[in-house]
């Protein structure tokens, strides 16, 4: 699935803050949400969406929700206006 609309950009941008936050490198996280790096990477960089599956896996292994990251995008979002 192609991206780089701006909710998908941001949704990347938001992903690796959250990520680096933790101290945790794209392999790590891959391996805690059982994903491949190379989607992390290309989520982070907005060349690919996450489905909803995806989000739930990511959320849970940053140790949030995925409403809570749902709403750090919208947060985001909302300050680019």
């Amino acid at each position: 699935m192609k991206a780089k609309n701006i909710t998908s950009i941001v949704f990347g941008q938001v992903l690796k803050e959250q990520r680096l936050e933790r101290g945790l490198t794209q392999d790590k996280l891959a391996e805690l949400a059982k994903v491949d790096r190379s989607h992390i990477s290309s989520l982070e960089r907005a060349t690919r969406s996450p489905l909803i599956p995806t989000l739930f896996t990511l959320a849970n292994a940053l140790g949030m929700t995925a409403s809570q990251l749902i709403e750090a995008v919208e947060k985001r979002l909302k300050s680019m206006k």
